[in-house]
């Protein structure tokens, strides 16, 4: 048991160094500084590597939140630069937390929109919108249950973002 609690002692301030790095590039992003994902993914690996050896952490929720955090980071960077959408596997992490930092994404992809809107670049504005109506469907297309992907929550407040995203969009563009 002690082996078991020193090892997740371990994986939390594994899990929090790669929260912290995903807050770093997300935060980045948004003041259009530059970054690296790379050393976030390597983070993520060894994370991964060390809760292959011992699945009953594999579902421990600072591992989750980790992943899903690298998720968003790492989705947003890809939609930043124009770049198709990784796939978990691309990412190296599990199913549903590509699915729950996809579904978190949206918020990120509101924020640039605005900014964008602000600056009066509502070209950027207007295919960033393009790519949250295409990334919109999939987030709302899983239908399972919470004890497997707790999306729903998720679900609802990308249908509120998309649809309050929508509204500005188009009257900034009616402004212009």
């Amino acid at each position: 048991m002690e082996f078991l609690e020193a090892k997740r002692e371990s994986l939390i301030a594994q899990s929090r160094s790669i929260i912290r790095g995903t807050k770093r590039v997300i935060h980045s992003i948004h003041i259009g500084e530059p970054y690296d994902i790379k050393p976030l993914k390597k983070e993520v690996g060894a994370l991964l590597k060390e809760i292959s050896k011992e699945p009953e952490l594999q579902s421990f929720a600072n591992v989750t939140d980790a992943m899903m955090e690298f998720s968003e980071a790492a989705i947003l960077s890809a939609i930043v630069k124009s770049r198709p959408v990784p796939s978990f596997k691309d990412l190296g992490v599990t199913p549903q937390a590509w699915a729950l930092g996809l579904a978190d994404c949206l918020g990120e992809i509101r924020r640039l929109i605005l900014d964008s809107m602000l600056k009066g670049d509502t070209k950027r504005a207007e295919k960033l919108f393009a790519v949250m109506e295409e990334i919109y469907p999939m987030i709302m297309s899983f239908d399972v249950p919470d004890a497997i992907l707790p999306i729903r929550r998720k679900q609802d407040i990308a249908r509120s973002v998309v649809e309050k995203t929508r509204t500005d969009l188009v009257y900034a563009l009616m402004k212009k």
